[in-house]
C-alpha cells in the first residue's frame, strides 16, 4: 500500500515535470530562482503542473480501485496558479523546519504533491 503509494507519486512527478530537462524534474531552488527571474514561465510550469494534476484526479477517480488518491481536496476548491505555488512553498518550508534535507535538490511536482497531502489527506 505504502509502496503503491510512493511509487505513484514518483511516476506523477515525471510526468508533471515540464522543464526543457524532461528525465529530471525541476528541483525547487531552480523554481525559486526562476519565480524571481520570470514570474511568468514559472505560472506556466504550474499551469502544467495543475493540468497533469487535474489529469491524474479524472484518472484515479475513473480507474482506481476503491479511489485511492493522492490527496483529496474538497470539491469547492479551486486549485489556482497562485494556490499551488503557495502550496509548494508552503511545503518546502515545512519541510525545511522538521528534517535536515536540502529543500533545494526536491522536485517541485514531489513538494506540490506533499502539500497536498498535508492539507487535504485521504481517509483511505
Amino acid at each position: 500500500m505504502i509502496m503503491k503509494k510512493l511509487l505513484s507519486i514518483l511516476v506523477l512527478s515525471l510526468l508533471f515535470s515540464g522543464n526543457a530537462n524532461a528525465d529530471n524534474p525541476m528541483k525547487y531552488g531552480e523554481f525559486k530562482k526562476l519565480i524571481q527571474s520570470d514570474y511568468n514561465i514559472a505560472k506556466w510550469y504550474v499551469r502544467g503542473l495543475n493540468s497533469g494534476n487535474l489529469f491524474y484526479s479524472s484518472f484515479s477517480t475513473i480507474y482506481l480501485p476503491d479511489n485511492k488518491r493522492l490527496f483529496c481536496q474538497p470539491q469547492n476548491l479551486k486549485i489556482t496558479i497562485k494556490y499551488s505555488i503557495k502550496v509548494i512553498k508552503d511545503e518546502a518550508e515545512r519541510l525545511q523546519k522538521n528534517t535536515q534535507e536540502d529543500i533545494d535538490d526536491m522536485s517541485v511536482p514531489l513538494l506540490f504533491i506533499l502539500g497536498m497531502q498535508e492539507k487535504y489527506p485521504c481517509e483511505n
